[in-house]
């Protein structure tokens, strides 16, 4: 089980900052030219209103035109609400710690600070909780209510002896999430390719991966012989940590893992943030999503 996550004050001043902007303008993306900032999940209904000249006819209600005999249009407005999902990888290697805290608890605090966010903005928050399965899917809701039930959840799971592969739980997202989501994964990504998964769900919904590692997975302050147990599947075996070439083995094994997702988020207009819980992650958490700039074209 995960150990206690705290409302901290830095928490509470970063959700403050922290507003979660949709990067794809809904009414470019209709219309085909280009992707741009947008606010809200679609576009939804309004009212009728006779045509004009100079309208769009391909906003005409034919049917009603027939039925009343005068051109009708239907008129749009861009919903409001944006319906944020915070996709969280609770296997085994979350656990994973070589000093201080583990990244479950780095999990835990960015859920945190994305819920308040997300509620505090009249945006709908929910969860979706996932091995190398789909565990739980907590639907968006603008409540309290949802963060707390989210991180009740999430301190609950019995992480020990769980596998990671996004492949299934990305499938399933795809099935289930009916509306335009900002989808944001949570996760080490130590799990078998998925970008087949991940292009396909990118389609609909705009995605932000967030990358969470301990430095010594990198082998960055290493020194002595450690004995390691792999959380996922319970094998001990020793690391040593005064070998260069093996601290380096470290350090290429999580450059070509960044590299590689950097890579499928270019080519899926999806977002990409390593984050180090040897770093002020709030901090950069709260400055990456002020600097997110409009999708490319």
């Amino acid at each position: 089980m995960a150990s206690e996550i705290h409302f901290t004050e830095e928490i509470l001043r970063a959700a403050n900052e922290l507003e979660i902007r949709a990067r794809r303008d809904v009414t470019a993306l209709l219309s085909g030219n280009y992707r741009s900032r947008f606010r809200g999940s679609g576009m939804q209904f309004k009212e009728f209103r006779h045509y004009e000249p100079g309208d769009d006819i391909r906003h005409m209600s034919w049917s009603t035109t027939a039925r009343t005999g005068k051109a009708t249009l239907k008129v749009y407005e861009e919903e409001r609400e944006l319906d944020v999902v915070v996709a969280v990888d609770v296997s085994g290697s979350s656990l994973f710690r070589m000093s201080g805290e583990s990244k479950i608890h780095m999990y835990g605090e960015l859920v945190a600070l994305l819920g308040m966010a997300a509620i505090r903005s009249g945006d709908n928050f929910g969860a979706f909780f996932f091995t190398d399965e789909p565990l739980r899917y907590l639907p968006p809701s603008r409540t309290r209510n949802s963060l707390l039930l989210a991180l009740r959840e999430l301190l609950a799971q019995p992480l020990e002896g769980r596998k990671s592969d996004l492949r299934k739980p990305l499938v399933y997202l795809d099935k289930l999430l009916k509306h335009r989501t900002i989808l944001i994964l949570i996760s080490d990504f130590l799990a078998p390719d998925f970008q087949t998964e991940l292009t396909r769900l990118a389609k609909r919904h705009e995605l932000i991966l967030l990358h969470c590692y301990d430095d010594a997975e990198r082998g960055y302050g290493l020194s002595g012989v450690y004995e390691v147990a792999d959380p996922e599947t319970g094998e001990l075996y020793l690391l040593d940590g005064n070998s260069r070439q093996v601290r380096r083995e470290l350090a290429s094994i999580q450059n070509q893992l960044r590299d590689k997702l950097e890579g499928v988020c270019r080519s899926t207009r999806s977002d990409y943030l390593s984050l180090s819980l040897e770093d002020d992650y709030v901090r950069r958490l709260v400055q990456f999503f002020r600097n997110r700039g409009p999708a490319r074209a």
